[in-house]
Parts: structure tokens; C-alpha cells; sequence
């Protein structure tokens, strides 16, 4: 919260002059004007040190949090923009992490089953290639492509006039395909990697023993591959969140990223301070999930003594 609070006040200059310029420039009138009525509506920039205690008072102390009002969509609470971004970057983010992981736990277990095999020596290489793309870059290729070139798919936005259930998943279609490539490779070589482990484990040499089908030993394979899987992919949810910040500017998704982005641009420091306080609860509950889901996985795994 401390870092939250110093981060945007270390940027240069103030929300007030650069508003003011802003706007003395479009009408035509005085900067001194602007910034009067501005310092009437926002207050006076506070020292630093009382403007912390005020930030931690109101954050700490109040529910839902105050950031206080954002610059750029007065009067609306800088709080009520986050949750409205929030809800975007959530549908994207959960949306692509379930089809990735449950696309990886079939290919990593298939990969480990046919170890050294043509499609897993093939698809190795291929693998390391595809996580090591940087989601932005692949984005600008996807939206020349299929939204300028070939002209199939939307280039921008959520929807198109309304948020009808067809017209956001149209426009759904480019950025999440953009994050499960670039997300999938990693959970992919990571369950691979459990899963051999697995195989060459004793209980598998046990299990075949009694002649279960091979059925039943792929799924107690798979199952028990899931653990580090799944603590790769809840420990990962703040690289995530940050890839898919820039995927969302570079389609100017209405999702956290376009509002963060912005507000840096326009020094909007409420929105950026929630936002920021909102993607660490966002990860804290992961951290927290993926605890709580090892019981569920693994029997051998309690917290109760």
C-alpha cells in the first residue's frame, strides 16, 4: 500500500497543470483560470506525508475503499471505473486460464506418455518458441492479420453498439486467442514434466501391477500431475494479469489494462492507485486459492492436525 501510495506521486508535476493545460488549450482560456477552479472542485495538491495518512485513512477505514473521485470521468468514483474494468479483465483472464489449463492437461500428459516420441520432440521446441513470444507483439500480428489484412474479425473494443452475448464474443475471440497461446506453452511443459515423474513413480509400477486398464492409469496420471500445474498457474495470475494489460491496451479492451493505461497518460492517480490495490487482492486471492485446492487434489495434503 506504501509502494501503491509512492509510485504515482513520484511522477512529474501534478494532475491540476497538466488538466489545466489541457483544457486552457481546447477553450482558449487562462491556465490560472483552470487551475483555480480545479483546485476548488480536487483541492490543493497535500505535502506527501499528509496526503498518505489521508490516502490510508480512507482506504483502510471505509468500505468500498475511497480513492476519491477520478480526474478524467468526474464525478465518478475512481473505485466504480476499477469494478467497471474489472469485470472485463476477469472474463478475459478466466476465460482463456480455463481453456489453456484444460487444453494443457491433455497435451502434457499425452506428451509424457509418448516421451521421445515424433509429436513430443516435434512439439518441445515448438512449445519453448510460443512462451517466449511477448503477448503485445503477438497481438499488432493478430489484429494486421484477421483485422486489417483479412478483415474477419474486429480489431478493437468489447462489442459493437451493444453488449449483446454474440458481439462480445466475436470480440473476445482475438485477445483471448492471443493469451492461451502465450499461456498455454508453460502450463504444457510443466504438467509434462510432473507426469513423467509420475510414470516412472512406484505406484504406477504398482498399478499396472494390477492390471488396471489403461484408462484408469492415465487418469490417475493425470490427476496427480494437476498439483504443480495448478500452483504454476495460481502463482502466475500477476504475470498474467501484467501480459494481459498490455493485450488489452493493444486492442483497447475496455479491461484493466486500457484504464491503467490512460491514467498514466493523464496522471489520473485515484484510478491508478485502485487499480493497482485491486490487482493485489486479485493475486493474494490466487496465492490463497491454490492452498486451499491442494486438499481437493491430493489426500495426502491437510491442514488439520
Amino acid at each position: 500500500m506504501i509502494l501503491n501510495f509512492l509510485f504515482p506521486h513520484l511522477m512529474p508535476g501534478n494532475f491540476v497543470e497538466t488538466y489545466a493545460s489541457i483544457i486552457a488549450a481546447a477553450h482558449h482560456l487562462p491556465e490560472s483560470v483552470i487551475m483555480a477552479r480545479l483546485e476548488k472542485v480536487f483541492g490543493k495538491p497535500e505535502p506527501l506525508p499528509i496526503a498518505f495518512a489521508n490516502y490510508m485513512k480512507e482506504v483502510l477505514f471505509s468500505f468500498p475503499p475511497n480513492f476519491g473521485p477520478s480526474f478524467q470521468y468526474y464525478p465518478l468514483s475512481a473505485w466504480t471505473i476499477v469494478l467497471l474494468a474489472l469485470r472485463w479483465t476477469l472474463l478475459l483472464l478466466g476465460l482463456s486460464q480455463v481453456i489453456a489449463w484444460l487444453m494443457s492437461v491433455f497435451l502434457g500428459v499425452y506428451l509424457a506418455l509418448h516421451k521421445n516420441k515424433l509429436l513430443d520432440r516435434a512439439l518441445q521446441p515448438a512449445l519453448y518458441f510460443l512462451n517466449s513470444i511477448p503477448g503485445f507483439w503477438l497481438a499488432l500480428m493478430f489484429i494486421f492479420v484477421f483485422a486489417l489484412e483479412l478483415k474477419i474479425l474486429p480489431a478493437v473494443g468489447a462489442y459493437s453498439v451493444f453488449p449483446t452475448l454474440s458481439s462480445v464474443s466475436i470480440h473476445l475471440i482475438l485477445p483471448l486467442t492471443v493469451i492461451i497461446i502465450t499461456s498455454a506453452p508453460s502450463h504444457v511443459l510443466v504438467i509434462r514434466s510432473a507426469a513423467i515423474d509420475i510414470i516412472g513413480s512406484d505406484f504406477v509400477a504398482a498399478t499396472k501391477a494390477q492390471g488396471l486398464s489403461n484408462r484408469r492409469l492415465i487418469i490417475r496420471v493425470m490427476r496427480n500431475s494437476l498439483i504443480p500445474s495448478l500452483t504454476q498457474m495460481f502463482l502466475s495470475i500477476g504475470y498474467l494479469i501484467g501480459g494481459i494489460i498490455t493485450i488489452e491496451y493493444a486492442f483497447d479492451y475496455p479491461g484493466m489494462g486500457t484504464i491503467i493505461a490512460q491514467a498514466v497518460l493523464l496522471e489520473d492517480f485515484p484510478v491508478m492507485q485502485a487499480a493497482f490495490y485491486v490487482i493485489t487482492i486479485v493475486v493474494l486471492l490466487s496465492n490463497l486459492a491454490a492452498d486451499l485446492a491442494y486438499p481437493f487434489l491430493d489426500p495426502r495434503v491437510s491442514y488439520v492436525d
